[in-house]
């Protein structure tokens, strides 16, 4: 028997339509050829198997606006022309995220397995790793054999679930099996940063996914929270279970309809994992605190939930405050380009005077402040390419004391690791309280912060996202609909 032969290939990007900045092709990390087989999990899977891997493309991007369709076409022709040049492929494994945005298009994983059925027709199977994020269509199962979601929030878990999807599809092809996803949608939407891992329900729903997983006949459980500052037609929880043949089809649609209406139940046990208060209270409690290392997340304007990362509310609150309390302070970071520029033109030490905030809004109003260039440094990526250098920073510490340094970006980005510090040339442990662009802190900040503060600012990640204007969601959904009845919609 010759050896199987699957392309594999990624296409990252969390969409936020109310970020009014559209995303292009530059707001990407690209890798292609072999070079991308190197930063997917699936590789050791396949290796394993004696698998020939088919390297296609690595795109990776920060959660920002909806993708300009000319971005899309960039890199899905990319893919695509792989899979037409090297032809008689036994199967197609891809990272794809569930909550891809594209002007004009729509959702760009289903318009993706689109055209890539229309190319390899419907017999080899193909499978999806996405993220626990995604706002899947309804179409969805008709395209692709298996889906599965991350089951980390915090995300941890990403490679591990590369290797499982990985493992599935090659069974899938030596089995000569094509079972058909069961999918349902639920009338609900829960906020990102409500719905934790380690907190309740989503811990609980999490156990249930172990669980059925054990039955015989179920391969695949998966919970998709689904992207809440999306205004789609597929803005929704989900849920997928994969049997392991037909015959197990019912049993699959009863277990997945049964954990349907467990989530629906918990619907109003989904609370923020931080203290939640407003711009002005938050900075008081995190000067209040005894806690030497307090992160503040400003929330409206959380980039890694797709927010254009401009906000200077909690700027100009710390700038306000007389005193404080002899506490060091941070906030990582403002995207403001031409401060940048012209803090970048200096030497560290050198004092200038500048307007940080783009002025696109009242919440990104300009503020003019005096300070010391402290540090240079380079801004890092998200996802797997955490390691990418994507921007540039310069810190700037403001005040006679020394006690505010913020950190000015010439792209959108979120400090979401130590590594992210280190890169800018600083020490987060420096610092008594940090301002990040988040919602719940990423794994290893949330380590090591004693007291996590939720800065409930206006912005494109508006925590109370009910209150934004939405057009195309599927109706009737709670929170928007609060008398509505559990029913689910599948394929």
């Amino acid at each position: 028997m010759e050896n199987l032969r699957i392309l594999v290939g990624c296409l990252y990007h969390e969409s936020n339509t109310f970020n009014p900045f559209y995303t292009t092709e530059k707001d990407f990390v690209l890798v292609e050829g072999e070079d991308m087989l190197e930063r997917v999990a699936s590789t050791e899977v396949f290796q394993e198997y004696g698998v020939d891997i088919i390297p296609s493309i690595y795109a990776v991007g920060l959660s920002s606006g909806t993708v300009l369709e000319s971005a899309y076409r960039f890199f899905a022709d990319k893919i695509l022309e792989v899979i037409k040049r090297e032809g008689n492929l036994d199967a197609i494994w891809l990272h794809l995220h569930g909550s891809m945005t594209v002007e004009g298009v729509g959702s760009a994983e289903l318009q993706l397995l689109k055209e890539i059925r229309e190319i390899v027709g419907s017999d080899i199977p193909i499978a999806v790793c996405l993220d626990i994020h995604a706002n899947n269509s309804l179409e969805l199962p008709k395209y692709a054999n298996i889906i599965r979601s991350y089951r980390t929030v915090p995300h941890i878990d990403q490679r591990d679930t590369e290797m499982i999807t990985a493992k599935l599809l090659v069974k899938s092809v030596m089995d000569r099996m094509r079972v058909r996803p069961v999918f349902k949608r639920l009338p609900l939407i829960i906020g990102g940063d409500s719905a934790v891992g380690a907190r309740e329900p989503l811990k609980s729903i999490f156990k249930r996914l172990e669980e059925m997983e054990k039955v015989e006949g179920i391969v695949s459980a998966s919970f998709f929270i689904g992207f809440s500052w999306a205004d789609t037609e597929n803005t929704a929880s989900s849920i997928v279970v994969i049997p392991q043949s037909e015959d197990y089809e019912e049993l699959a649609d009863k277990m997945a309809e049964e954990l349907a209406g467990y989530v629906f139940s918990r619907r109003y046990d989904f609370e923020f994992d931080a203290l939640a208060l407003n711009p002005e209270h938050a900075v008081r409690v995190a000067l209040d605190s005894g806690a030497s290392q307090v992160f503040i997340s400003d929330t409206g304007d959380n980039t890694t939930g797709g927010a254009p990362g401009i906000n200077t509310i909690l700027l100009e609150s710390l700038l306000n405050q007389q005193d404080l309390r002899r506490k060091k302070v941070c906030i990582a970071s403002i995207l403001d380009d031409e401060a940048y520029t012209l803090c970048d033109r200096k030497e560290i030490g050198d004092t200038v005077q500048v307007n940080i905030g783009i002025g696109y809004d009242e919440n990104s109003k300009s503020i003019s402040v005096r300070g010391r260039i402290k540090a240079k440094g380079d801004l890092l990526g998200y996802l797997g390419s955490t390691n990418d250098k994507v921007g540039k920073v310069c810190t700037l510490t403001i005040g006679d004391n020394d006690q505010l340094d913020v950190v000015i970006a010439n792209k959108a980005g979120s400090f979401i690791s130590l590594q992210h510090f280190i890169a800018a040339g600083l020490n987060v442990f420096d610092y008594d309280v940090v301002v990040v662009k988040q919602g719940y802190l990423f794994d290893e900040l949330s380590k090591i912060s004693k007291l996590d503060i939720f800065a409930l600012t206006s912005g494109a990640t508006y925590q109370h996202f009910e209150e934004l204007e939405f057009k195309n969601i599927p109706r009737p959904l709670f929170p928007f609909d609060t008398e509505v009845a559990f029913s689910t919609m599948g394929v």
